[in-house]
């Protein structure tokens, strides 16, 4: 059944049928009553490609992230999309991994799906490609960035402030007198570049060493971390505290710390990052950078509404981490 044929069952135009199904005013009560005894007497479900034809939206919005499967990822994801739901608002979920041809495919999809905004999750979209990428497919929409800095007219970014994170855990860690300090760096991206950046700063304000043992790059992951562990040791590095790598790369450094019969944080202190399920159930339990993933997903969806609804939003914004103190440090 389609428009023409609920028009000549309810015996009104076509023009009745389409001010009803979009809920207009100016039918009148009995019309109105007629077009709706059809819809429902048929079951009929309109077409959602039609209805966005008329309202110029489709109240879908697509999320790209990185990979769900992590679980800072999975908590803003969900997060987003509970929060969009209370708005009408569909979600169309992309994982993109860190293959641009991914990234590309799937923003090229949401713009043919004629999505009404996007939501990217994660700083690796903060790169020249994406950026071109958008400018050819989504210049036309609002894109909201977690941990972006790409400027265009239609991109926001709302940015977790990791670098504060980095600051908090080298102050709290040199006021209870650890001194020689290692950063992890679990990523290649802007954020992670900013946050070691904080953390050389922070150690040249409290006269501390600085030095190529001072810096340890590697994956996220917990195999990762304990191989990080692995390395100190072998490099013959002498240190007494770890920061900068998310929660899952810091359990793995203190699994294999203590493996080798390090104690913690006695001989080495471990500060994580995200406050994940994970620095909770460690053992000991991790002190650990909390970016506030909650806010994040609920600042990055509203941000979304806002600039549909023509409503004023900065084109940048930032969440500030606190330090949740626990055994480990």
């Amino acid at each position: 059944m389609n428009i023409y044929d609920i028009a000549k069952e309810a015996g009104v135009s076509i023009s009745t049928v389409s001010r009803v199904m979009n809920d207009r005013p100016n039918v009148a009560t009995e019309k109105r009553e007629r077009v709706l005894a059809v819809l429902k007497k048929h079951d009929y479900v309109p077409s959602a490609i039609a209805k966005s034809l008329v309202v110029k939206s489709t109240n879908t919005v697509g999320v790209v992230t990185l990979d769900v499967r992590h679980i800072h990822y999975a908590k803003i994801a969900y997060t987003i999309e509970q929060e969009l739901s209370t708005k009408d608002y569909n979600v169309i979920l992309c994982n993109t991994g860190s293959d641009k041809r991914e990234q590309e495919k799937y923003l090229r999809v949401l713009a043919e799906k004629q999505v009404d905004g996007v939501i990217m999750v994660g700083s690796i979209f903060s790169s020249t490609h994406t950026a071109e990428t958008v400018d050819r497919f989504l210049s036309h929409v609002p894109v909201i960035m977690h941990n972006g800095n790409l400027k265009r007219d239609n991109i926001y970014n709302i940015s977790s402030n990791d670098s504060y994170g980095v600051e908090l855990s080298v102050d709290y860690l040199v006021r209870r007198g650890y001194r020689q300090l290692v950063f992890v760096q679990d990523q290649e991206t802007w954020v992670a570049n900013a946050k070691l950046k904080a953390f050389r700063t922070k150690l040249e304000h409290y006269g501390l060493p600085f030095t190529g043992e001072s810096v340890v790059k590697t994956e996220n992951g917990l195999e990762n971390g304990r191989a990080v562990a692995r390395a100190l040791a072998d490099r013959g590095v002498n240190y007494d505290g770890v920061v900068g790598c998310e929660d899952i790369t810091a359990l793995g450094i203190m699994k294999e710390l203590r493996a080798s019969g390090k104690r913690i944080p006695q001989d080495v202190a471990v500060i994580g990052f995200n406050n994940s399920i994970f620095s909770e159930l460690s053992e000991p339990s991790m002190t650990s950078v909390d970016n506030k993933t909650e806010t994040i997903g609920i600042g990055l969806s509203r941000a979304l509404v806002d600039v549909l609804q023509g409503r004023d939003v900065p084109h940048e914004a930032s969440i500030f981490p606190e330090l949740i103190i626990r055994e480990s440090a």
